[in-house]
């Protein structure tokens, strides 16, 4: 997991052993400790996630673009290699229930971009009965084509890493646009389990895939008709259907655009009967922004009286600060900033830029949010258990994780330069990683610590900084 390095990379490798090491000042009031406690255990890590996005939508040239397949290898290094992606999530739009394949008109040129948007959730039902599935009723080129061109090879290289790509299937039906169709999934919840049943079908069938979740639904604070009973019912008629044709994802929800819309979804949804045996993780997105950290730890409460999970799943502009919040005072076992790659600059919605100023030589660079959110996801894998961390310096933000090969892992969010003192961590050897705006990106070396010994080292600036233990 650490082949790659930003291109412009000033690398500072020093080899240190010893208590004291890394040039930190002895002056005992420059320290900060930071005790980690491997027993007390929070949240079990589902994935880090993507949505399954490019710049294949060129709005401002109004048509499909397919400028990034060049450039696709070296991406999908980087997203899984480089920034420690492990999961990601697949859309299917409600006009996926249509008789119209707009997708292959898109890219033969017969429409534009813009028309091909406003088909986004024209739902056209394919039959009046949901039992009997019309395959002609339902398009699915635009699924293929995110699962050909991204999420097999995701799949391929974390597989070749010894590891597990999550899938999150997600239905999303906005109420943006002029063309709804004729007829509504909220209030048909037998015709919305039939789309699901099929998506789920025609990827098993296909490609051989299952997702592993079901997002009922993305953002129904951003419809029409979606509201906590809808949710409820939808899901509880879909995960039927599901179980009958032998399928078991989890199944995640509401998915509220704001952190403070999530509860009282969720309490309405978790009456519908059957929800509370099928719910495996109540969602939110965060775009109340810091507002929402308030809203956490009823979130998270929540989710321990149902014994699930808590997950947050998209804010475009989330930085560590958020991160940390969520981990910590949301307990969420899975997190997502929003998408993988642009070429329209450093957008804070992507984890990668795409730079043609040179059309000849593109150069792709992880975006500066990217850098410093890479710090947790590529050394917290799919299922660590984040472990106790805690300090008495309201300058630092410090996280751990066990992960699955016992490896451990502590992550320190500070806000100056500073030492550090981890006491609490298993002897072995740790690599120390670093993220500053000064610096970017620095291997600063590897430290080695006795039993009983505490880990000592320092960060020249304000940052992230990453202690990951080595294998033997």
């Amino acid at each position: 997991m650490n082949k790659w390095l930003p291109p412009s990379l000033s690398l500072t490798l020093v080899i240190l052993s010893g208590p004291i090491a890394n040039g930190l000042s002895q002056a005992q009031n420059t320290q900060t400790e930071i005790q980690v406690d491997v027993e007390e255990t929070f949240q079990t890590m589902t994935g880090w996630e993507v949505t399954a996005r490019l710049w294949e939508g060129n709005k401002v040239m109004n048509r499909f673009d397919d400028s990034w397949k060049p450039l696709k290898d070296e991406i999908f290094d980087r997203l899984i290699n480089e920034m420690g992606v492990n999961r990601i999530r697949i859309e299917i739009r409600s006009g996926a229930e249509n008789p119209v394949n707009y997708w292959a008109q898109l890219l033969d040129e017969d429409i534009t971009f813009k028309e091909f948007e406003r088909h986004y959730y024209e739902k056209i039902n394919d039959n009046d009965d949901p039992n009997v599935l019309n395959p002609a009723g339902f398009q699915f080129a635009e699924l293929d084509f995110e699962v050909e061109n991204i999420l097999l090879p995701m799949l391929e290289r974390l597989q070749a890493n010894g590891e597990k790509l999550y899938i999150n299937l997600c239905y999303v039906d906005f109420r943006w646009g002029d063309l709804q169709g004729t007829f509504k999934h909220a209030k048909n919840r037998d015709e919305y389990a039939e789309l699901i049943f099929a998506t789920f079908e025609h990827l098993k069938n296909k490609y051989g895939i299952t997702p592993d979740a079901l997002e009922v639904i993305l953002e129904p604070d951003n419809t029409d008709t979606w509201r906590g009973r809808e949710i409820g019912r939808a899901a509880v008629a879909a995960v039927t259907r599901l179980n009958a044709a032998g399928y078991f994802p989890d199944v995640i929800a509401p998915s509220t655009s704001y952190a403070k819309n999530a509860a009282p979804y969720f309490d309405t949804m978790i009456r519908v009967k059957g929800m509370k045996d099928i719910l495996s993780a109540i969602s939110y997105h965060r775009y109340d922004n810091w507002k929402a950290n308030g809203l956490l730890p009823g979130i998270a409460k929540r989710a321990r009286k149902y014994n699930m999970r808590s997950a947050m799943l998209e804010l475009t502009h989330g930085d560590v600060d958020d991160l940390y919040y969520d981990l910590v005072d949301g307990h969420v076992s899975s997190w997502q900033q929003y998408a993988i790659a642009t070429n329209r600059g450093k957008k804070d919605a992507y984890y990668y830029n795409a730079d043609f100023s040179d059309p000849a030589n593109p150069i792709i660079s992880m975006t500066p949010k990217a850098m410093r959110l890479a710090q947790y996801f590529r050394f917290v894998r799919l299922g660590a258990v984040r472990i106790g961390a805690k300090t008495k310096s309201s300058a630092l933000s410090p996280v751990a994780f066990k992960n699955t090969d016992g490896s451990h892992v502590v992550i320190v969010k500070t806000e100056q330069a500073q030492d550090l003192v981890l006491h609490g961590l298993p002897a072995g050897q740790y690599g120390v990683r670093s993220t500053t705006d000064d610096e970017g990106v620095q291997e600063r070396g590897t430290l080695s610590i006795a039993s009983g010994d505490p880990l000592i080292s320092s960060i020249p600036a304000k940052g992230v900084i990453t202690f990951h233990q080595l294998a033997e």
